[in-house]
């Protein structure tokens, strides 16, 4: 009975209309959105919470009065929508929404896996690509939530700091545009990421502690030897920044706001600066390859179905 009840709740994931693709596939996304926020996820509703809570304290309560950006000196400039992003000591987010997005998207393919429902899945009119489209909709559109809201938040509030000023709009436009593009692409890469621990490892649990300890793993790992390499002064050390999903994501970042980036490892704050078409050439590379990947394990999972 147990086994009937839990393919039944499969099937609700086609609804409203089994024989229109496009709407298996939004359906299938939606109802995982719906399900992300079911009170069975206490940790990803209270770390939802802690987001909020943490955006409320440190950018409304306590925010700085040059918004968007401050010059901190001739070379270094801090931005709020950059800084939300980055450590804590920085009044960041970025544990958090690193381990929401590590506990919500381990087990949108993994269980699939588990149980075998994705040979369910893929036996409607739909193909492994759209199967993926429909598991990266709920995390995608959990870490909009928790990125773009907040930061639109900031950005109101700053308006109305402004005495409702049109000139605040008008100067801020780009800046506007540019937090909702840097929400997007956040939450596209940290989705893409999620589904292929996901799929390459199929226990939610390990999934999720893979996810969030290869992205702090790799990070302090690449950082440590940065500091060394840059302390033997030795030519091009800050490649190896690129080989941390942190310190890529957060050059891309500053790019779309058109901030220099910087790191502080071991002693002062050192500009780093990469070619554009290296940047976008390696994301495009290493997100399709995620992608790739995750449609093979689900081909090798039809095949032995």
């Amino acid at each position: 009975m147990k086994n009937d009840a839990k393919i039944a709740d499969k099937f609700k994931d086609f609804k409203p209309n089994l024989s229109d693709r496009r709407n298996i596939i939004l359906g299938m996304g939606l109802r995982g959105f719906e399900k992300l926020f079911s009170l069975k996820n206490k940790s990803i509703l209270f770390l939802i919470g802690i987001v909020y809570l943490w955006t409320f304290a440190f950018y409304l309560l306590l925010g700085q009065d040059s918004y968007p950006c401050n010059t901190v000196s001739e070379e270094l400039k801090t931005c709020t929508h950059l800084n939300f992003y980055g450590d804590l000591q920085y009044g960041g987010t970025r544990i958090f929404l690193v381990l929401i997005a590590a506990v919500a998207s381990s087990g949108l393919i993994a269980n699939d896996l588990t149980d075998k429902s994705i040979h369910l899945y893929l036996s409607r009119p739909i193909s492994r690509i759209d199967y993926l489209i429909a598991r990266i909709i709920p995390i995608f559109l959990l870490m909009l939530t928790i990125t773009l809201i907040p930061n639109l938040v900031v950005f109101i509030s700053q308006f109305s700091k402004s005495g409702l000023d049109v000139d605040f709009l008008s100067s801020n436009m780009w800046t506007l545009s540019n937090l909702i593009l840097q929400a997007i692409f956040y939450s596209i890469s940290y989705s893409i990421i999620g589904i292929t621990f996901s799929a390459a490892i199929n226990r939610e649990s390990l999934a999720s502690a893979g996810f969030f300890g290869t992205v702090y793993g790799v990070s302090l790992i690449v950082e440590i030897f940065y500091g060394l390499m840059s302390e033997m002064d030795i030519e091009n050390s800050e490649y190896i920044l690129l080989l941390s999903i942190i310190h890529f994501l957060d050059i891309i970042s500053y790019k779309i706001f058109n901030v220099d980036y910087f790191v502080t490892i071991f002693g002062s704050p050192e500009v780093i600066e990469f070619p554009l078409s290296i940047i976008i050439g390696l994301y495009v590379l290493l997100f399709s390859s995620f992608i790739l990947l995750v449609n093979y394990i689900i081909s090798k999972m039809e095949v032995t179905k």
